[in-house]
C-alpha cells in the first residue's frame, strides 16, 4: 500500500519541477531577446550618425565643386588668405552644424592639396552608445 502513495507524490513533484525548468528556459530566452534589442538600438544610432556625417561631408564637397575658384576658402582650419568672405562664413557655419549634429567629441578638417587638386573632408566623432571612435574620410577632385 505504501508504494502507490509514494508514486503519486513523485509524479506531482515532477510536474512542478518541469514547470520550473520551463520558466527558467523562458527567462533566458526573454533575457537574450532584450539584449539583442539593446544592441539593435545602439547599432541604429551609430548608423544614423554615420549617415549624418556622410550627408554633411557631401554638402561641403558639393559647395566646393560649385565654387571651385574659391576652393582654398573652404579649408578647415583656414589656410592662407581668402578674398571670399561668404565662403569662409559658409565653412564656419558648416563646421558648427557638424559639431551640433554628431555625438561626442567631434573633429572636422577640410584640406586642399593644390598640387593635385584634391579636396579632402575628414570628420571624426565618438559613438553615442559604444564610445568608439568613428571616422569619415571623403575626397574629391576640384580642379577646374
Amino acid at each position: 500500500m505504501r508504494q502507490p502513495t509514494r508514486q503519486l507524490f513523485l509524479s506531482r513533484g515532477a510536474g512542478l519541477f518541469d514547470a520550473l525548468i520551463a520558466l527558467a528556459i523562458l527567462s533566458f530566452g526573454l533575457l537574450a531577446i532584450t539584449r539583442f534589442q539593446g544592441r539593435m538600438v545602439a547599432q541604429s544610432t551609430e548608423t544614423q550618425s554615420r549617415q549624418t556625417a556622410s550627408q554633411l561631408a557631401g554638402e561641403l564637397l558639393s559647395t566646393v565643386l560649385v565654387d571651385v575658384g574659391s576652393a582654398a576658402c573652404y579649408t578647415l582650419p583656414q589656410s592662407g588668405a581668402c578674398s571670399n568672405a561668404a565662403a569662409v562664413t559658409r565653412t564656419t557655419e558648416w563646421a558648427d552644424r557638424v559639431a551640433a549634429s554628431l555625438p561626442g567629441t567631434v573633429t572636422r578638417t577640410a584640406t586642399l592639396t593644390s598640387a593635385t587638386g584634391r579636396f579632402q573632408v575628414l570628420i571624426t566623432w565618438t559613438g553615442k552608445e559604444t564610445n568608439d571612435q568613428h571616422t569619415l574620410d571623403v575626397t574629391t577632385d576640384v580642379r577646374p
